[in-house]
């Protein structure tokens, strides 16, 4: 599965609409993960346009006080969503890669600068895997 994972740092103009739907064009890729996308209403349109498609899935963290907004993305040809888990800088999406018939868990973070803030993220994603992996 070809994966894009990028800090968009505010997905405000077009030049870096254009240039990220070039990168999902160009490399081919089938799941999509953006960090500080600094935008609070992400619509189907938008995200269509984002991947210049709209076979695509999305989930959308709004983030905390403006900060570390996250969005992910699947073309549904590649990926088939089965559920997704979000938490203060953290998405985390469960499905299937259709051409490998592989489960997939994939994580969208973006991490708070302090180090109790980062503890108490790793904490919760570990207690996330952990669970994934009793139900499995």
């Amino acid at each position: 599965m070809l994966i894009v994972n990028l800090n968009i740092r505010g997905l405000g103009g077009g030049t870096k609409t254009r240039y990220l739907r070039q990168l999902i064009v160009g490399e081919g890729a089938e799941f999509v993960s953006l960090q500080e996308t600094k935008t609070t209403n992400f619509t189907e349109g938008r995200c269509f346009a984002l991947w210049g498609d709209n076979r695509i899935g999305w989930v959308h963290n709004e983030g905390d006080n403006g900060g570390g907004r996250l969005l992910s993305m699947w073309h549904k040809e590649a990926f088939c969503y089965e559920s997704h888990v979000m938490g203060k800088g953290f998405i985390v999406i469960v499905g299937q890669h259709l051409c490998s018939k592989r489960r997939c868990v994939i994580a969208n973070i973006y991490s708070s600068c302090t180090l109790k803030d980062k503890k108490i993220l790793w904490e919760e994603l570990t207690s996330i895997k952990a669970a994934s992996q009793e139900s499995v």
